[in-house]
């Protein structure tokens, strides 16, 4: 039979590795979390640029915007006024 004191040793043992697995799971929640949200905004940012396009080729306008990480950016960061900045940009360019 396994000793008294042993058995609560490794039920100490138990216990730290379940909360140091817990507190590294935590410490890396918080970051993840931050880059699924810019993820989605850029995601968001990219749709809008393809509708933005899409409305463009229906009234024929040639003003194709180019679907890129910068775009993306502006326009998930600065929401309708990034959108009408880069068309704006286009435009004059």
């Amino acid at each position: 039979m396994i000793d008294v004191l042993l058995q609560v040793k490794l039920i100490l043992l138990y216990g730290i590795i379940i909360l140091s697995i817990y507190t590294i799971a935590l410490l890396m929640i918080g970051p993840l979390k931050l880059i699924g949200k810019i993820g989605a905004k850029l995601m968001v940012g990219g749709l809008c640029i393809f509708i933005l396009n899409y409305i463009f080729s229906i009234f024929n306008i040639n003003l194709n915007i180019g679907i890129n990480l910068i775009t993306s950016f502006c326009t998930a960061y600065l929401g309708v006024f990034g959108v009408l900045a880069i068309s704006l940009i286009k435009y004059l360019l």
